[in-house]
């Protein structure tokens, strides 16, 4: 791993996950190249091919002008956007020298001006808080942001944690030790920052046009991206489903006296503090288990992530492919 301290110029890797969108890949670094030049910040692109049907080493090219070195770490199979993000992140911990690194989609919704305002807030703050984007506005239709607020509310409820930010930030070299040691990371990167408690840090931004085509992301795969983000906090999760099971049974129980007195129906009532009492033992045998959950420990990008890596290339402006087997800084 590199230096914590700020050197005289900001080193910057920028790890973005790609799968089978080269022309986005293109013109992400076309914009980097932009808004980095004539800056001390000296980018340095890691493109995670994530088991593209053609590689995406065979798609992209360097141009001629291009001055960003840049890398692509081709996984063996498709493990899906938050895994390649945790999977280039363990990467860089172990392989590159930097101050930074930056988190960000090639698709154009993250904008590369953005990324200069939240390199520069990361060094405002001594380089010491991951710095998150905050989306101000959002573009999608009415009915999915009626989805995405219901979630909202669901996800602070089920956790006390507002969801506010995606995968786009800046992680200062002096976090990445830990942030590779979270096995929460191969599920949901944002959610696993804030369950660890990380410093961070939120600047405003504004979702960005998309370099062309449509998001590969359905419905089906939008609910299964907001549950892996659930499952970061699932022990919160059931201990919050436990605590309102009991005050479900409580208020039955009230129920049933109340009822008693009255010398009213009791069924109804027997009835619900029965269930109620039912789903309180159910819930608390259930977070009994994810409570010992606790003691084994399953993916750790530092130690696991070798196991998907097929190889690092490197892009010349030459258009030859570099294939580098070992691991290097």
């Amino acid at each position: 791993m590199g230096t914590l301290k700020q050197a005289e110029v900001y080193r910057l890797v920028v790890v973005s996950p790609v799968y089978d969108d080269a022309a986005a890949a293109q013109q992400l670094l076309q914009d980097l190249q932009r808004v980095f030049a004539g800056s001390d910040v000296q980018p340095r692109v890691l493109f995670v091919d994530d088991g593209s049907p053609v590689p995406l080493t065979y798609q992209l090219h360097a141009e001629a002008d291009n001055t960003l070195p840049v890398e692509i770490l081709r996984l063996r199979r498709n493990v899906g956007h938050q895994r390649a993000i945790a999977l280039g992140t363990a990467y860089v911990h172990e392989n590159f020298v930097c101050d930074g690194m930056l988190v960000m989609d090639a698709d154009g919704e993250d904008r590369a001006e953005d990324a200069v305002s939240l390199v520069a807030r990361c060094r405002e703050q001594d380089n010491d808080r991951i710095i998150f984007a905050e989306r101000t506005r959002r573009s999608e239709s009415p009915l999915f942001q009626l989805f995405y607020r219901s979630y909202q509310l669901l996800h602070w409820l089920l956790t006390g944690v507002r969801v506010r930010v995606g995968n786009f930030s800046v992680v200062p070299a002096l976090h990445l030790p830990a942030l590779v040691t979270l096995p929460a990371l191969w599920n949901h990167y944002a959610a696993a920052v804030f369950q660890a408690r990380l410093p961070r840090d939120l600047v405003p931004t504004r979702r960005g046009a998309r370099y062309s085509g449509n998001s590969k992301m359905n419905f089906v795969s939008l609910v299964i991206h907001g549950l892996q983000a659930l499952s970061v906090f699932i022990e919160v999760v059931a201990v919050r489903l436990l605590i309102a099971m009991f005050v479900f049974a409580g208020l039955c129980a009230a129920l049933v006296l109340a009822a008693s007195v009255a010398k009213l129906h009791l069924g109804l009532a027997i009835g619900l503090f029965v269930l109620a009492l039912s789903l309180a033992l159910g819930c608390f045998c259930l977070t009994l288990g994810f409570l010992n959950q606790r003691n084994n420990l399953d993916f750790i990008p530092v130690r696991d992530y070798k196991f998907f890596v097929e190889g690092l290339y490197t892009l010349s402006t030459s258009d030859e492919r570099t294939h580098v087997c070992g691991w290097r800084a």
